[in-house]
């Protein structure tokens, strides 16, 4: 039985990644499980073309962390996903899909998915995003491969007025908030979209929909 291992450590023990791709797309998966085999030979990887399949693997113990298709037979993956969050709050669950890249990303963001990676994205980018998501870091690419940072609705509050153009002062009058804390905010900010600087943040905001 698969036991879930705090994600952030299992690279420190030298442990392979468990991971299930849901998917019902056979060309796909076997193109998955290539990649996997050649570039993470580690990796132990298990499929599951349905929700419920899906499902019944996680009942008889927990990944690291699963990949699934926005398209499912049965129901769709950010069905999928919302049951994931109720009975296993702490697994990660990354969203694919082989079209509406935009949308979906938009779709994603307000979820509970760590990211949405584009089917398009495959090699070394593929596993890269995968690998910095489950350690917390901001994917290494732009494109097809968006993060989803999950931000408190003050840091949200601050995105929105900087992509207005406000400097520290406004904001801090605006949100009646110390100049210090909004400072705090946008480093905080900076951090989760993986930039540095105002109007890189504001850029890859757009990307991800987290504002319009």
């Amino acid at each position: 039985m698969w036991r879930s291992v705090p994600v952030r450590e299992y690279w420190a023990w030298g442990a392979s990644l468990r991971l299930i791709l849901v998917d019902d797309h056979p060309l796909f998966v076997e193109g998955f499980q290539a990649m996997v085999s050649r570039l993470r030979p580690d990796w132990i990887l298990e499929t599951a073309a349905s929700c419920d399949e899906a499902l019944g693997a996680l009942e008889a113990g927990l990944p690291d962390a699963m990949v699934t298709d926005v398209f499912l037979p049965d129901r769709n993956g950010f069905d999928l996903l919302d049951l994931v969050s109720e009975r296993w709050p702490g697994l990660p669950v990354i969203l694919v899909s082989g079209r509406d890249h935009a949308a979906m990303a938009m779709r994603a963001q307000r979820s509970a998915a760590k990211a949405f990676i584009a089917k398009s994205v495959m090699g070394n980018g593929f596993v890269e995003a995968i690998e910095a998501v489950l350690a917390g870091r901001p994917i290494p690419s732009a494109g097809p491969l968006l993060a989803v940072p999950q931000l408190t609705p003050r840091q949200a509050q601050v995105l929105a007025l900087l992509a207005e153009g406000h400097g520290n002062k406004e904001i801090r009058h605006r949100l009646g908030i110390a100049e210090r804390t909004v400072r705090a905010h946008l480093t905080e900010l900076f951090g989760l979209l993986g930039v540095h600087g105002r109007m890189p943040a504001v850029i890859k905001a757009r990307e991800l929909g987290l504002i319009e």
